[in-house]
């Protein structure tokens, strides 16, 4: 289209930009070329603002999956040059330039970047009356920010920004000429996710499934929508993750909670979404997620071999390019390592602890660093090394105490029992919080512990007190037993993906079953 002149500059740019999405979309070809060609484009034609500013977003969105961190900085600071006169503009790119920061590094922006971004939407806010604009561009910065948060595990210190996204939601769709950070639907989902993710982190079962449902119902009527009007390709793809997020989440809950099949059915529901797709970055993403979940719900039916093959199985499906790569590696790691100590395994168990080292672990998260503690505590307890135990336990209870891991702190706590006294006071949050999480194990062993500090403390056996913790050990040991969880999903086809490690999960269900 060059050779044809300046007449197509407009449709030569509109075909690249259409050729930046697909490699975004499927991110399966060579970036370089596309690249090159997006750079090309953006230095050399002039007289499109807003076709190079999309041109340029997407170069950024290509350098982070290329994980290039210099070639999206430097996109980024040009970007940021060129939007001088345009101080809305400006502010999307310096936010994306921190969004780079937050997922290529890992780490936070520089103060005088936030500070800058900060005076400039007060400067904005000020002098012009372009609201629902402003609007939109604090969402993207402050949701920026919050998903960088709950990926570090901060759950307490975030609590101040996800407030502030809830409060800028609004009814009815605002008009925004130019480009926009997600649309106001979208972003209300956004923010009911990151509600998800909250309440999982604090174990607030019920608040996680209230939420669910109404991601669910919103994602399904936006994707249905875009299967009849064209919509951009981004938005799609947005709420597609959002709701295969969403359903991930709720299987975790309904694998703590003893909901099996409850649990298959989002697993489910996850492999139709990803068969439904256009191309293969949703099944790419989630595939070692959807086997994580399995791995879990076989280590709940005592299934310890099939556990392993499933966390085995993700480890090696898991796309190393991704930017949550390290992350979800160390944590398939510390699930394999544990359901190996938890059978005595120690040769399996030293090879993959090994991986877990505090070097080898240096770029995860914080909250993973912390379940990495708990595991090197038990394995302590169980090597009769109490004081080393101890020293570990103690600063688990630290790190979870600082930001409301509240099962993480109920887990550390439990621990330190088997080594130390606890007293009632110390153990009765616990209690409480393991109900609301539906979490059996931690109420059975909970309930254990605050009957035998009562009962020390001179409750008899006969007490109301007593009776109420006699009872909820005997529901949750019942709940946890084979002979309870193994009937609810006996009938169900998709209980064969319990068995699937590799190759297409379709083969083992029924071809009614699978939505096209």
């Amino acid at each position: 289209m060059l050779a044809m002149g300046t007449f197509y500059t407009r449709d030569r740019m509109h075909a690249i930009s259409m050729l930046a999405d697909l490699h975004i979309h499927y991110q399966q070809w060579p970036l370089a070329p596309i690249k090159s060609a997006l750079r090309h484009e953006i230095l050399t034609t002039q007289g499109f603002p807003v076709l190079t500013n999309k041109l340029m977003f997407q170069l950024i969105e290509l350098a982070k999956i290329d994980k290039d961190v210099e070639g999206a900085f430097e996109m980024c600071h040009f970007a940021i040059n060129a939007s001088q006169n345009d101080p809305k503009m400006e502010l999307y790119f310096r936010i994306s330039k921190t969004l780079v920061t937050y997922q290529l590094i890992h780490e936070e922006p520089e103060n005088a970047e936030i500070l800058k971004i900060g005076s400039m939407i007060k400067g904005l806010e000020a002098t012009n009356t372009d609201r629902a604009h402003i609007e939109c561009i604090k969402d993207f910065f402050v949701c920026s920010k919050l998903a960088y948060m709950f990926y570090e595990g901060k759950s307490r210190t975030s609590r101040q920004l996800l407030r502030q996204i809830q409060k800028s939601q609004t009814s009815g769709e605002t008009t925004i000429h130019g480009i926009r950070w997600l649309g106001e639907t979208s972003m209300t989902l956004f923010a009911c996710v990151m509600n998800i993710i909250c309440a999982l982190v604090q174990s607030n079962t019920d608040r996680v499934e209230k939420y669910f449902h109404l991601v669910v119902k919103h994602a399904d009527e936006i994707i249905y929508k875009s299967s009849r009007s064209p919509q951009e390709p981004g938005v799609v793809r947005c709420i597609n993750m959002i709701k295969m997020t969403t359903l991930e989440m709720m299987a975790c809950c309904n694998v703590m909670a003893c909901r099996p099949q409850k649990t298959l059915v989002n697993v489910r529901e996850m492999l139709e979404m990803c068969h439904r797709s256009s191309g293969p970055l949703l099944y790419r993403y989630f595939a070692p997620h959807i086997q994580y979940i399995l791995g879990l719900q076989c280590c709940y039916f005592r299934q310890h071999e099939f556990a392993e093959k499933h966390f085995i199985s993700a480890l090696r499906m898991l796309h190393k390019d991704d930017c949550t790569a390290d992350n979800s590696t160390a944590l398939l790691n510390l699930n394999l390592a544990m359901t190996y100590l938890n059978q005595l395994k120690m040769a399996d168990y030293y090879e993959t602890a090994e991986k877990l080292t505090p070097l080898k672990i240096a770029s995860c998260s914080q909250m993973l660093k912390s379940n990495v503690k708990l595991l090197s505590a038990y394995f302590s307890y169980l090597t009769n090394k109490p004081n080393e135990c101890k020293t570990l336990v103690h600063e688990v209870l630290d790190d979870s105490k600082a930001e409301d891991f509240f099962r993480l702190h109920g887990l550390a706590l439990l621990l330190m029992s088997l080594i130390a006294q606890v007293d009632e006071k110390g153990v009765k949050p616990t209690v409480d919080w393991s109900k609301k999480s539906h979490d059996h194990v931690l109420i059975w062993w909970s309930q254990n512990l605050y009957q035998r500090i009562i009962m020390k403390n001179g409750m008899t056996q006969d007490s109301e007190m007593v009776q109420a913790a006699i009872q909820e050990q005997e529901s949750s040991k019942n709940t946890l037993s084979i002979d309870y969880l193994g009937p609810l999903v006996q009938d169900m086809s998709v209980t064969r993906l319990l068995q699937w490690f590799e190759g297409d999960p379709f083969k083992l269900l029924p071809r009614d079953e699978i939505a096209i």
